[in-house]
């Protein structure tokens, strides 16, 4: 039975992008990881480490953005969380089973399958579902390189060069 292997990362919608960042780093000691943009939905956003793991920040200039609207309806706040999940294919099957609606937009993505499930089953968050099969996006230089690589060949994402993890 396909199941949660761990929370991958949590991703904050944020008003000010760069003072998100600057606390991150500066005041609680997190690493930048890589920082991208998509072009498809007008964000922006950047992920950093903490140890073992992951906080993403993502924020919009645009005011009809879903981030922009998430920030004016919530303030800053937690918009999804990532989860790992052992078995993509099929733990959306059985959730689909269980009359769950699921997003599954990004599963054509042979090595990046991903996934998105809405608050109301996510007690008030969205939960973005990941099944890399190219190996996971985690707080390793492997996990951010797989990460850049998934962004630099996805038309809709841009990876901005300069702030990427350094090789160890």
């Amino acid at each position: 039975m396909a199941k949660v292997k761990s929370i991958n990362h949590i991703a904050f919608a944020v008003k000010d992008f760069n003072a998100a960042l600057e606390n991150a780093i500066e005041v609680l000691g997190g690493e930048m990881m890589m920082e991208f943009e998509s072009i498809e939905d007008r964000y922006k956003g950047a992920c950093v480490r903490f140890g073992d793991s992951i906080m993403s920040f993502i924020s919009s200039d645009d005011p009809e953005s879903f981030i922009s609207k998430h920030v004016e309806k919530y303030g800053n706040s937690i918009q999804h969380i990532g989860l790992e999940i052992d078995d993509i294919e099929e733990y959306v099957a059985n959730l689909e089973k269980k009359g769950v609606r699921v997003d599954k937009s990004e599963m054509s993505d042979v090595d990046y399958q991903e996934a998105l499930v809405g608050p109301k089953v996510g007690n008030g968050v969205v939960l973005q579902l990941t099944g890399w099969k190219a190996g996971p996006f985690d707080s390793t230089y492997e996990g951010c390189d797989r990460l850049c690589k998934k962004y630099s060949q996805n038309p809709k994402l841009n990876l901005l060069a300069g702030n990427q993890l350094p090789k160890p």
